[in-house]
This record gives structure tokens, C-alpha cells and sequence, in this order.
């Protein structure tokens, strides 16, 4: 493997994992729970179920949304990506943090709480809802890393597109024209794209 495509995968998996040890608890009260803590048994019942294309070393946190405990339902938290199944009569869904380009969390009607994201898929824009019916307090956390992964995908694909700073005569309009292009996209935030600007303005 590449030697620079070999440490972007180990960045990646490593802020992700920063990100996880920050914002989702080891709590198995909530149905999370961390690598590498994470029960044999439940990791194994949900890449059965609904990641059969998963490797368990992978998994950097499982959610078990069941109320059994099962976790035949529920997301597996990868370096890249998050892989969900609300329930057995709908299909498992893989999203990239890379093409989430909102994040909500919100109550249902009867109690208990959702997770939505806008997923990005080329020109269309699509709503994804994780059901946290049987484990409302675990919304809170998965949304909050939810929203940091969409901004951490953000700003490294931000990274991997400006030109090396270090090398005389950036071409400046280059990288406004870029940084513009990815808040356009929704991929950048506002909050970051302001920040990006500023810096590249101070040079």
C-alpha cells in the first residue's frame, strides 16, 4: 500500500478514535459502548445481522439499540464510516462521515428520540433517521460525534485540497475558490470555512 494512503487511513482512524473516546461513554445503560470494550457476543449479533461486510477489528463503538440487549438493531462506528439497521424490515445503510451534511437530533411523537442526517450523494441530498425508541438518552452522544466526524471529514478533505503552504507562491484564489466550492457543497461548515479564510488571509 501507499505509503501516504497508508497514513491518511491511520489519521483517519485515529481522530476518529479520539473523537469516540471524547464524546461516546462507555455505557452500557445506553446501549454504547467503546473498543475495546466492547462484548464479543454483541459485536458478533450485529455484523451477523446487518454489517456481514465488516471486519471486528474495525469497529471502533457499537450502539445496541435493542431492548433485549441483542444489538441485532442499531450502528457500528467505523474510521470512515457508520453502518445502521433500525430494525429487520428495513435494510442496513452504510454513510460515509464524509457525506453527512447535517446532523439533528429530535423527539418522536411517542417518546423517545431520532437522530437525522442529510447524507450527500452526488446531486441529491437525502435523510437518514437513526431510531433511538428504546434508548432515547444514547441520541445526545451519537449526535454530538456524529456532528464532530461530518466537521473532522470536512476539514481533512479541506486539507488534502489546498496547495502545501510551505511552497512559494500559493496560488491564494486557488484555494478561496476551493474552500468556497466545499461550504457550497455543504461539506465545509461556516464556522470552519470563516476560520480556513481567515488564516489563509493573514499569510
Amino acid at each position: 500500500m501507499n505509503d501516504c494512503v497508508y497514513q491518511t487511513r491511520n489519521n483517519k482512524r485515529e481522530t476518529m478514535q479520539d473523537l469516540i473516546r471524547e464524546l461516546l461513554p462507555q455505557a452500557p445503560q445506553h446501549g454504547l459502548y467503546r473498543a475495546p470494550s466492547i462484548p464479543d457476543d454483541k459485536l458478533r449479533a450485529a455484523i451477523r445481522d446487518y454489517a456481514s461486510e465488516v471486519s471486528a477489528e474495525a469497529v471502533l463503538a457499537l450502539y445496541d439499540a435493542t431492548r433485549l440487549g441483542s444489538a441485532k438493531d442499531g450502528a457500528l462506528f467505523l474510521s470512515d464510516r457508520l453502518v445502521y439497521q433500525n430494525n429487520d424490515l428495513t435494510p442496513a445503510q452504510t454513510i460515509r462521515y464524509e457525506d453527512i451534511v447535517r446532523v439533528a437530533e429530535k423527539r418522536l411523537f411517542l417518546g423517545g428520540r431520532k437522530v437525522e442526517l442529510d447524507v450527500n450523494q452526488g446531486r441529491a441530498t437525502t435523510t437518514h433517521a437513526l431510531d433511538f425508541s428504546a434508548r432515547a438518552e444514547a441520541a445526545e452522544f451519537v449526535a454530538r460525534f456524529l456532528n464532530e466526524a461530518m466537521l473532522a471529514s470536512a476539514r481533512a478533505d479541506a486539507g488534502a485540497r489546498l496547495p502545501d503552504e510551505s511552497t512559494p507562491g500559493t496560488d491564494v484564489e486557488a484555494v478561496e475558490r476551493v474552500l468556497g466550492e466545499l461550504r457550497a457543497a455543504g461539506t465545509l461548515a461556516e464556522e470552519d470555512y470563516r476560520r480556513l479564510m481567515a488564516v489563509l488571509r493573514d499569510r
